[in-house]
């Protein structure tokens, strides 16, 4: 396949003769026989590439497997992707998610609070049972 990416040399498709001044324009005859050159050039790569897809079918039938998979992917990822989007932008659940929040943020510090009034409590019981000097340094 590597010969396949090597440049043509057009004047190596004329004989010598056909040359005589590499300077001087070609003559129609030369322009005809430059085109044969080049269409028979052509289907010597058309064959070898042929050959080559005939010889390499199941990796290509296999590569083209997988593209078609990885395109399929990126199309769900992508519906999957907009359906979230969509569901979003929709519905303010963005909004009530933010809400719920800021209410478990509130509760939380009302729950810490409550503990430290229990606590306060707890020490406090000790003190009406005489432990009056310990409690009021827990206090």
């Amino acid at each position: 396949m590597d010969s396949l990416f090597d440049t043509i040399n057009v004047r190596d498709l004329l004989s010598t003769q056909d040359l005589s001044d590499p300077t001087s324009p070609l003559s129609a005859p030369d322009l005809r026989l430059l085109i044969r050159r080049l269409e028979s050039h052509c289907l010597q790569i058309k064959s070898k590439v042929q050959s080559y897809v005939v010889s390499h079918q199941e990796d290509f039938v296999n590569l083209f497997s997988l593209c078609s998979e990885a395109v399929s992917k990126s199309h769900h990822m992508s519906d999957d992707v907009s359906s979230i989007l969509r569901l979003s932008s929709d519905s303010p659940i963005g909004a009530e998610i933010c809400q719920m929040m800021e209410e478990m943020k509130g509760k939380r510090e009302l729950l810490g609070l409550m503990r430290t009034i229990v606590e306060m409590c707890e020490r406090l019981r000790g003190a009406r049972e005489g432990r009056v000097k310990f409690s009021a340094e827990q206090v």
